[in-house]
């Protein structure tokens, strides 16, 4: 009886937000190298199926929009690219939610051993981290960010 009590008493504001919070083991990979070494990473895939399994497919339970891309100079020659998206779900009123925004880079000018290096994926990837940064605020993959399955 108590578990159904406290199944009863759950937020239901957490409902949707503790569906998403933890992703598969197999959709988490630790960062090998650079400043984020020794952290997790999350599929973005995995991050797409978990939106679709809690909202509907993508255009009829949640979208996105790509709101800006851009470029900025960064020091030797290189150049960051950079990406602004806005994610809306699906209320329980069948209506759009208010935008949920999320901005990510990339690196479109890379200096590498043997000099600069273009990345004709950049914009590709900032989107893809941009997507992320959005999907933060609806509770995907929270427990990772949350430090809890590091």
């Amino acid at each position: 009886m108590v578990t159904r009590m406290s199944e009863l008493m759950k937020n239901p504001n957490l409902e949707r937000w503790d569906r998403l919070s933890t992703p598969p083991k197999t959709a988490l990979k630790e960062i090998k190298g650079g400043r984020l070494a020794g952290m997790t990473d999350i599929n973005p895939q995995r991050r797409y199926k978990a939106m679709t399994e809690v909202y509907g497919p993508c255009g009829k339970g949640w979208i996105f929009s790509i709101e800006k891309l851009w470029t900025e100079p960064a020091p030797e020659g290189q150049m960051f690219a950079f990406a602004q998206v806005s994610v809306r779900v699906s209320t329980m009123a069948e209506e759009w939610s208010q935008p949920i925004p999320g901005v990510g880079g990339s690196m479109m000018v890379v200096m590498e051993q043997r000099g600069l290096h273009a990345d004709d994926e950049c914009f590709k990837k900032a989107i893809t981290d941009a997507l992320s940064a959005a999907l933060k605020m609806l509770g995907v993959a929270s427990l990772v960010y949350e430090g809890q399955m590091d």
